[in-house]
């Protein structure tokens, strides 16, 4: 595809449109004899050539094309007589074009740019650049020639690379994803799609809400694209050679003398594959050296690799990437010294455990190649720390049931951990049955004693969702669990907390919220922002914000949970981004309670913004995964269906979520759900279950005593019984709390019952519009009509509910679905439609979704 998918219809180049100008306009007004396309190789020259002759012919421009061939080389006469012989076929003249002039060499260029001015017609040629050394006297003239434009190609900037993924994708790009994919390409439009292409197939690039991470390490994976292929073509030494610089090349001048044959690399220089630098050699653009690197062989790699390992022993070169040694020591294989290999390899893996990816591939090794079962048991533990660390719970699992073939290698707190960490794995597989079957028949069978069996057993409780046995299996072993190790007595502890808040224990709950270092872990410095994030996690699961930023402060943040401060703190942008990325690396799935935090705020966010199937597709995605408190899902779900009309199916969906919190004697998460019943009731006129409803929510407050379940018990005592103190003390606790999006939902719902003065919807606006919650929005703005609120800015009002129908329309809904959300008839879905597609110039709805999506809707 070459950056030039069109997924539109309109121009396939990106950031070209000067360039394409600057071709086309010499050869229609007739001022130019020759216009040269300059570039190195996959900046898009021959695609901007393609869409120039697209144009012309458009613009009844005749054109013909006389291809260039390595094989004529030494052959000028015979070009320049076959560009004669196309002319002669033509009654008139047609615009000429000569791709891939570098080809030639000197003599043959020469004799056909002299035998251009007289052909009588103006010449479209492409020249890939770097010059070549044989051609700089006739560039030099092409440049002072006035019948000639050059029109050099640049790299793609940022914002154009983004522009790019989302057309190959049909997706948008984070911003990270963009920034290595402009650092790794250098902006040549051929090597992001070999970037992009490379990602996908080596599971390094997923994609959620439509949108595109990178979640691994981009490698190469040996699959033949163009890019790669053009290398191959130069011919087989300039392949080899190709290969082992991609080994070899971080070594600097060492690099080319540990090649046998280097007389290939001034050609690799001219043809842009590889630059001087440093007194040695670079490739011009890392995502080259990957690919071509993992295009070499089993045997070659072990020699290359053990060139490179020879050559830092020995002490001829030095390399300050920390990771590149152990790289090599992998691929040296045994050619490599094991004993030496392994501590090495072990000592970048303890070194880099937490911060680098890598440390899992350098431990896996070290693992196989120890040289005593001690060196072997601590290579084994630290992989799965590894794994568990950078989301790869599948690796973890599986060195953990190695690991624990030879229990008795470990210290009893490895062997905690390593319990937990099969037990995370299994969780984030949505093995049940595996969970079950620790949790109900076999955990007596699991390595370790017996306090470490009853915090196994417990954890596998918590992870099927029995959180009122796991909080009784606790509590009636502590005397037991508390005399063990310290990982035995922190996860007991932490799981403890969990169960405890769930099942709605509240005193339990704060004895660990107000004291982590009841925790053992939380003393030391590896796992104290585990043991924090953790206390947090609960914390933001009851929606108690501030308590734990205050937990967190001071501590550098996980992504889920920056992402859930974020949302209850009105920072939407910043926690969609956050949120995304947690979900899409995996990195919650072994957390159960931010797991599903994260997905019931993601999917508020995605409802609120007018992305109604990007949220059907989140819960979806959820539950059908790790899928455990499924019932805090069910109150953005029954709000989806509510936007859409459904309010029989919101309801059930309500009622089902209560059915399985009962079941499961779960109280966290029911008050959201009691509260949205109790205002449907209100809503039908049947009182009777309303009040029962607010029973219900007296009785949940009194025991969570949380700001949320308080707020959520007053909400619905006020819209019920129209109870004025209820009124006024809802107030107070909602901005106490401080939370905008809360607040927001609090002051419409208490002005739609008229139990508070009007006015308060435009601060419910203003509080919708810092998030942009262009549903809200829209809503409230029909509210504030019907109570009398002037609606500010009507401009820019006009220009939010356009924004609204196009999110809408890029969704997917129909005409009918349309008219249900915005409140309004299919008559007039109809005319808005119309209003904004001639407003726009947009002619078709995937046209509009597209220019959502790539955000270039105006």
């Amino acid at each position: 595809m070459m950056g030039t998918l069109n997924p539109t219809g309109a121009s396939a180049l990106i950031a070209r449109e000067d360039a394409h100008t600057s071709v086309v306009w010499p050869l229609l007004s007739g001022s130019t004899r020759l216009v040269l396309v300059t570039g190195s190789a996959g900046i898009g020259r021959t695609a901007l050539l393609n869409e120039v002759r697209d144009t012309l012919e458009q613009q009844r421009v005749r054109t013909a094309d006389v291809p260039l061939l390595r094989a004529d080389r030494g052959r000028p006469q015979a070009v320049v007589a076959r560009v004669t012989e196309e002319l002669a076929r033509w009654t008139r003249p047609p615009a000429l074009f000569l791709d891939d002039l570098h080809r030639l060499d000197h003599d043959t260029l020469r004799a056909l740019l002299d035998a251009l001015p007289g052909l009588g017609t103006s010449v479209v040629g492409s020249y890939r650049t770097p010059v070549r050394l044989e051609h700089t006297d006739l560039t030099d003239a092409l440049h002072t020639n006035g019948l000639t434009e050059v029109v050099p190609l640049a790299p793609l900037n940022r914002s154009e690379v983004s522009h790019m993924v989302t057309g190959l994708l049909n997706v948008a790009a984070d911003a990270d994803l963009v920034g290595r994919l402009h650092e790794d390409s250098r902006g040549v439009p051929g090597l992001v799609d070999l970037a992009v292409d490379t990602y996908l197939r080596g599971d390094a690039l997923r994609i959620i809400d439509r949108t595109a991470y990178l979640v691994g390490e981009p490698r190469g994976t040996g699959h033949r694209h163009a890019a790669v292929e053009r290398v191959r073509a130069l011919g087989d030494l300039h392949w080899r050679t190709a290969k082992a610089m991609a080994v070899l090349h971080p070594l600097g001048p060492v690099a080319a003398e540990l090649l046998d044959d280097a007389g290939a690399l001034p050609d690799l220089e001219a043809e842009g594959v590889l630059v001087r630098r440093d007194g040695g050699w670079r490739f011009r653009a890392p995502v080259l050296a990957h690919a071509l690197m993992a295009s070499i062989g089993p045997y070659e790699r072990n020699d290359l690799g053990w060139r490179a390992v020879s050559a830092i022993w020995d002490g001829r070169a030095f390399v300050q990437d920390p990771g590149y040694l152990p790289d090599r020591l992998i691929d040296a294989g045994g050619f490599a010294d094991r004993e030496k290999a392994a501590s090495q390899l072990l000592a970048a893996g303890r070194a880099g455990v937490l911060r680098d990816p890598s440390a899992r591939r350098w431990l896996h090794a070290a693992a196989d190649r120890a040289t005593s079962p001690a060196q072997r048991a601590e290579a084994l533990f630290t992989h799965a720390v590894a794994c568990s660390v950078h989301n790869d719970m599948a690796a973890a699992r599986a060195s953990v049931e190695v690991a624990l073939e030879r229990s008795d290698e470990f210290a009893p707190d490895q062997l905690q951990e390593l319990h937990l960490i099969r037990l995370v794995g299994m969780c984030a597989a949505g093995d049940r049955a595996g969970l079950r079957k620790v949790a109900d028949t076999t955990w007596r069978t699991l390595p370790g004693g017996a306090s470490a069996r009853f915090i196994d057993r417990a954890v596998a409780l918590c992870y099927t969702d029995r959180w009122d046995e796991a909080a009784t299996l606790l509590a009636s072993t502590r005397t037991m669990w508390r005399l063990g190790n310290a990982a035995t007595v922190t996860f007991g502890e932490l799981f403890g907390m969990s169960a405890a808040l769930i099942t709605g224990r509240m005193a339990e709950f704060e004895r660990i919220v107000t004291d982590p270092a009841l925790c053992p872990l939380h003393a030391t410095e590896r796992d104290r922002p585990a043991v924090k994030s953790s206390v947090a996690r609960a914390l933001l699961l009851a929606g108690e914000a501030a308590r734990a930023r205050r937990v967190l402060e001071g501590e550098r943040l996980f992504a889920s949970d920056q992402a859930l401060l974020e949302v209850a703190e009105g920072r939407w942008d910043d926690a969609l981004g956050h949120a995304r990325k947690a979900l899409v690396t995996g990195s919650t799935l072994g957390a159960v309670i931010a797991h599903t935090a994260l997905a019931r705020d993601l999917t508020t966010m995605l409802l609120a913004r007018a992305k109604l199937t990007r949220a059907r597709e989140v819960i979806a995605e959820v539950r059908a995964g790790q899928n455990v408190l499924p019932h805090v899902l069910d109150a953005p779900e029954a709000d989806l269906e509510l936007v859409l009309g459904a309010r029989d199916k919101g309801r059930q969906v309500l009622r089902r979520g209560l059915a399985y919190a009962a079941q499961h004697a779960i109280v966290l998460g029911t008050d959201e759900l009691h509260l949205r019943l109790a205002v449907l009731s209100v809503e039908d006129g049947d009182h009777e279950d309303a009040a029962a409803r607010v029973e219900q929510l007296a009785g949940i407050a009194e025991r969570m005593d949380t700001g949320r379940a308080h707020r959520n018990h007053l909400l619905a005592r006020a819209v019920t019984w129209r109870d004025e103190a209820a009124v006024e003390e809802v107030r107070r606790i909602v901005v106490e709390r401080g939370q905008p999006h809360e607040m927001a939902r609090t002051w419409t719902t208490l002005v739609a019952f008229r139990l508070v003065e009007p006015q308060l919807l435009r601060e419910a606006y203003e509080l919708c519009g810092s998030m942009d919650a262009l549903l809200p929005r829209a809503l409230l703005r029909h509210m504030m009509r019907e109570n009398g609120v002037a609606v500010p800015g009507r401009a820019a009002t006009t220009a939010e509910q356009e924004r609204l129908l196009a999110s809408l329309v890029a969704e997917g809904l129909t005409n009918r679905e349309l008219a249900g959300v915005l409140r309004t008839t299919e008559k007039s879905v109809e005319a808005r439609l119309t209003r904004l597609f001639q407003r726009t110039g947009y002619r078709s709805r995937v046209e509009l979704a597209t220019a959502m999506l790539t955000g270039e809707y105006h």
